[in-house]
């Protein structure tokens, strides 16, 4: 017809004019990216067969506490997925360790929305109570209660020692998400990113992962000894299984914190080397490669020289399962986004890998 768009006839009165309909525009194809986030088979595990019920009873727990109090709360722990978000990680631990660790983790978010609001001023009765301290309750709100309880029930497990390494862990937790609100504040009134790596320094710190990691103990009936807890290989993987964590939760909460205007590793890498946002995650995805990576080379340089290499070996494939279990957590909770849109014809997938 030698022009776009279909003629229709308009009728006014005896005369009659033709004018262009309008051209419906093009569905644009969509085209898919992928980067993959990738894990040696050893570190794959299945949910644990008690998630589900050990879910139930934290969700039960808490309300009875009140840190649950209204329909909003409840929606916010069936947002979390719980079950997969304390029994991917722990999946080995019996009944009763698993009880403990689904309700100290699901405490755990409720608690850190709550100070990255407002500090609550309790940083120092918090590292008490999780550090297993006082023998009496001491008074205090809805979560210093559960803290405590939470407390004395692990505490009946671990040795003083532990407890106080696990509570000052914890506190220094609650610093660092302080730490992190004014950064975020920050960012909010400057627009101004932080450099990836002092992003991500922070992020290892916040994310959690160091004190989690004392769960692994728990859940064996067995504890680190003075000398490989202060030995460097360990410290290094320790921090490295932190950062593995740290980058996981950035990449698939990059629409969740574009969306509230929080820094983010990939948009970091954006603004500081001017690259794409395809570009990023894929840079991001090969950091989180190189440390999976990092931690297997080291881990045998610490069972070289093992007194029990059997039960750190033990250790070691629970923190393989804490990592690969959390990165599971992170693909199918509905907080988080296993695509993310690059652009208004490209969208980027995330896939949680077993390598070989």
């Amino acid at each position: 017809m030698g022009r776009s768009g279909s003629l229709v006839e308009a009728h006014s009165g005896t005369a009659s004019s033709q004018v262009l309909a309008p051209k419906r525009p093009k569905k644009l194809s969509t085209s898919y990216a992928q980067v993959a986030l990738n894990y040696p088979p050893n570190w794959v595990i299945p949910l644990s067969e008690h998630a589900y019920e050990m879910a139930n009873r934290a969700q039960a727990w808490l309300s009875d506490r009140g840190v649950i109090h209204d329909a909003a709360g409840l929606e916010k722990f069936r947002k979390l997925a719980v079950a997969e978000y304390a029994n991917w990680p722990f999946a080995d631990a019996d009944p009763e360790r698993a009880e403990v660790i689904t309700k100290f983790l699901s405490l755990w978010i409720f608690y850190d929305d709550v100070i990255e609001e407002q500090d609550d001023g309790q940083q120092e009765m918090i590292r008490k109570v999780v550090g297993g301290e006082p023998g009496e309750f001491p008074g205090g709100d809805a979560f210093l209660r559960c803290w405590w309880e939470l407390g004395q029930a692990y505490g009946k497990k671990m040795s003083p020692r532990w407890l106080q390494r696990h509570g000052r862990r914890f506190a220094d937790w609650v610093k660092s998400v302080r730490e992190e609100s004014a950064a975020a504040n920050l960012f909010r009134e400057s627009g101004v990113y932080p450099p990836a790596i002092k992003h991500l320094e922070r992020r290892g710190m916040n994310i959690g992962m160091i004190p989690n990691i004392d769960f692994l103990e728990y859940e064996m009936g067995w504890e680190l000894d003075d000398e490989l807890l202060g030995d460097p290989v360990m410290k290094r993987l320790e921090w490295l299984s932190a950062e593995v964590v740290a980058i996981t939760n950035d990449i698939f909460g990059f629409a969740k914190d574009r969306q509230l205007h929080w820094c983010n590793l990939v948009s970091c890498l954006v603004d500081e080397f001017s690259i794409s946002l395809d570009e990023a995650f894929h840079w991001v995805a090969d950091m989180h490669n190189a440390r999976v990576r990092e931690i297997m080379l080291r881990e045998q340089q610490l069972l070289a020289r093992a007194k029990d290499r059997k039960a750190l070996e033990r250790w070691l494939n629970g923190l393989h399962h804490i990592m690969y279990g959390f990165a599971r957590w992170h693909a199918m909770a509905p907080r988080y986004r296993a695509v993310h849109q690059l652009d208004e014809r490209k969208k980027l997938r995330i896939a949680v890998r077993e390598i070989r």
